[in-house]
């Protein structure tokens, strides 16, 4: 345990010089992802997996609910919600041939998204900060990467993309408490959070949510939140939307419980799926609706 504390305080440019040090942690990394959790097959391909981690010192907990997704498993298939569908609950995904869902995109009250967004090969209207906004993209070929810095532009190739706010992993090293600091409470403090990465071959993509603002569970920084997923052997990572928006469900059951002040599940701009079936019948499926919400 000495080893992983201090791979969380050393900073992201001396992981990167440090290629002995960084392969140390990534070793730690993989060891701890097959010991510590127990991992449920939702489908071949799929697992899931809910944590707890005790905070010293408290009667509280952070829980995370991790997904892992194999990219080269031939039945299941990755989309982003289409734009037609902004405004959707994560509830309206709770159906066949739907089998996982992750909220994604941080949104404005006219459900705009932050960073590039593409769906089903369409890149939507109205996007903000695209340059400011690490994205990750998918071709239709299943090839998948996290972008830190995105480009001017869209690629042609892309299928699916989405954009979120920070980078968490990049190339095996996890931000550090130093980076929250410098951007302030919006890392610093334990906030619900989605986030999604991938590791270093890109055929696996790990999905995890933390939950929050509850009596008995507390939110995650970004940083220990970055830690966490270098320790499932992840090597590349973005936070998506989290606070209020954030929300896992798997086999139409949400398997993140909400705020304590939020019991609802709010309007959210799209969400990562995983499907059965290569095609959706995206108007059977999303309903309009004229709630949005934008607050974290």
């Amino acid at each position: 345990m000495q080893l992983i504390a201090i791979c969380n305080t050393i900073g992201r440019s001396a992981a990167l010089a440090l290629g002995l040090w960084a392969s140390s942690c990534s070793a730690l990394a993989l060891q701890n992802a097959q010991a510590d959790l127990a991992w449920e097959q939702i489908r071949p391909g799929l697992l899931y997996a809910r944590q707890d981690i005790p905070i010293a010192g408290s009667s509280t907990v952070h829980r995370l609910h991790w997904l892992r997704l194999s990219l080269v498993q031939p039945d299941l298939h990755l989309a982003l919600t289409p734009q037609a569908c902004a405004g959707l609950r994560m509830t309206a995904l709770d159906r066949e041939p739907i089998v996982a869902s992750l909220n994604a995109s941080f949104f404005t009250k006219e459900f705009f998204t932050l960073g590039h967004t593409v769906s089903q090969g369409t890149l939507w209207t109205g996007n903000y900060r695209t340059p400011e906004s690490p994205l990750l993209a998918c071709t239709a070929d299943r090839q998948c990467e996290v972008l830190h810095q995105a480009p001017a532009r869209v690629a042609p190739e892309w299928k699916h993309a989405a954009g979120g706010v920070y980078s968490l992993v990049q190339s095996g090293a996890p931000r550090t408490a130093a980076d929250d600091v410098q951007c302030g409470k919006f890392c610093t403090t334990p906030h619900p959070r989605s986030a999604v990465g991938l590791d270093s071959s890109r055929q696996t993509m790990v999905w995890v949510a933390a939950e929050g603002r509850q009596q008995a569970v507390t939110g995650m920084p970004l940083a220990e939140l970055a830690l966490q997923m270098v320790l499932q052997g992840v090597a590349d990572a973005i936070n998506f939307d989290g606070g209020g928006s954030t929300a896992l469900h798997v086999d139409a059951q949400a398997r993140t419980s909400r705020p304590d002040n939020e019991p609802q599940a709010r309007p959210v701009a799209n969400a990562w799926i995983v499907s059965t079936r290569p095609d959706m019948d995206w108007a059977a499926v999303c309903q309009p609706q004229h709630e949005p919400s934008s607050a974290y």
